[in-house]
């Protein structure tokens, strides 16, 4: 379980792929939708949460659990501040770099916002990813840590705060990057570990995966009364126990923070493989 915003806020409320080193991979089937690059995912099961050795764990990542899910599109890489440009009007962002950076500063109300208006735009229906079609794309396969292995490289796989226990920091480039300045994951995702943090649909429910064995099928919290959602794969500033892909981040709908993005999902019609 880990609290993502700022310290007194938590106080105050108690195409091309380049494929990754393990995980299983599959052809890569890409269409845009609004503009925006998104990847099929089919159908499937995994196992969704950590092992209890796994480096870094919370007690919310377990049990370890069965969890199959329906096909969907996902972005292929996190929103953009020229993507959000384009239809909000205006960039929240902190880091205005340039169009390519991940927009930042966005609560979870925004992005609905920002859903709502793409959605009235007559090319389907968007909306976030649950916590657990983000971590099914996020391992690609994988049961490691990371899409990449037990250990995540910062110079060559992801934008994040390289710490270890007793080690000086090796590398912390303290702002975000343009997306897919790293290599994709085995299904041509990008940017899953790192960069921004991302909202999910479902509300933080701390025990869910311990009350889910009945409910393994498109799982999603529904319960409101932590007052929180769910945001998934650390960011720029984040160490690396924090973008595994089994963490569990959360905080308040409304917050906006540097660290903060999103990406979505798009529920068009799988195409079928030849």
């Amino acid at each position: 379980m880990r609290w993502c915003g700022p310290w007194w806020a938590l106080i105050g409320l108690l195409g091309v792929v380049s494929w990754g080193r393990a995980g299983e991979s599959r052809p890569v089937v890409e269409r845009e939708f609004a503009g925006m690059p998104f990847v099929q995912v089919p159908a499937g099961c995994f196992q969704m949460g950590s092992p209890e050795q796994e480096a870094g764990r919370d007690a919310d990542e377990g049990p370890r659990h069965e969890v199959c899910l329906d096909g969907f599109w996902i972005g292929r890489h996190e929103v953009t501040q020229g993507e959000w440009l384009r239809v909000m009007g205006s960039n929240p962002a902190h880091f205005a770099l340039s169009e390519h950076h991940p927009v930042e500063k966005v609560s979870w109300e925004q992005a609905q916002l920002f859903i709502g208006k793409l959605n009235g735009l007559g090319v389907g229906t968007f909306r976030l990813p649950s916590e657990a079609e983000w971590e099914y794309v996020a391992r690609a396969g994988s049961q490691t840590a990371y899409a990449f292995g037990m250990v995540l490289d910062a110079d060559r796989e992801a934008n994040f705060k390289r710490v270890r226990a007793g080690q000086t920091l090796s590398l912390f480039r303290g702002n975000t990057l343009p997306v897919e300045s790293f290599p994709a994951n085995r299904w041509g995702v990008f940017d899953m570990h790192g960069n921004v943090s991302e909202w999910v649909q479902d509300w933080y429910c701390e025990e869910f995966y311990r009350l889910l064995v009945p409910r393994h099928k498109n799982p999603l919290c529904v319960d409101d009364s932590s007052g929180f959602r769910v945001l998934r794969g650390g960011s720029w500033y984040d160490e690396d126990v924090h973008v595994r892909s089994a963490d569990r981040g959360w905080s308040t709908p409304d917050n906006r923070h540097v660290t903060i993005g999103v990406r979505l999902v798009h529920a068009a019609e799988l195409e079928r493989e030849p």
